[in-house]
C-alpha cells in the first residue's frame, strides 16, 4: 500500500512539475506578447502623430488654394478693367 502511495505522490509531483513548467512557458509567452503590444502601441502613437501633421498640411493646402482662387479672381477683374480701359482708348488687348 505504501508503494502505491509513493507512486501516486511521484505521479502527482510530475503532474505539478509539468503544470509549473507550462505556466512558466505561458508566462514567458505572455511577456513577449506584452512587449509586442507595447511596440504596436508606440507605432500607433507615431502614426497618429503623422496623421495629425498630414491633416494640418492638408488644411494649410486647402487654405492656400482658397487664397490662390481669390488671387485669380482678382486678376480676372483687373484684366477685365484693363481691357475696357484699352478699348476706350481705341486700342485692343487680347
Amino acid at each position: 500500500m505504501e508503494v502505491m502511495f509513493r507512486k501516486q505522490d511521484k505521479d502527482c509531483t510530475q503532474v505539478l512539475k509539468n503544470h509549473f513548467e507550462q505556466n512558466e512557458y505561458n508566462g514567458e509567452r505572455l511577456d513577449r506578447h506584452r512587449e509586442d503590444i507595447n511596440v504596436a502601441n508606440k507605432a500607433i502613437k507615431r502614426l497618429e502623430h503623422h496623421m495629425d501633421r498630414l491633416e494640418a498640411k492638408v488644411k494649410t493646402q486647402e487654405e492656400t488654394i482658397e487664397v490662390l482662387e481669390g488671387v485669380i479672381e482678382n486678376q480676372q477683374v483687373v484684366m477685365a478693367c484693363f481691357r475696357s480701359c484699352e478699348c476706350a482708348k481705341g486700342r485692343t488687348f487680347s
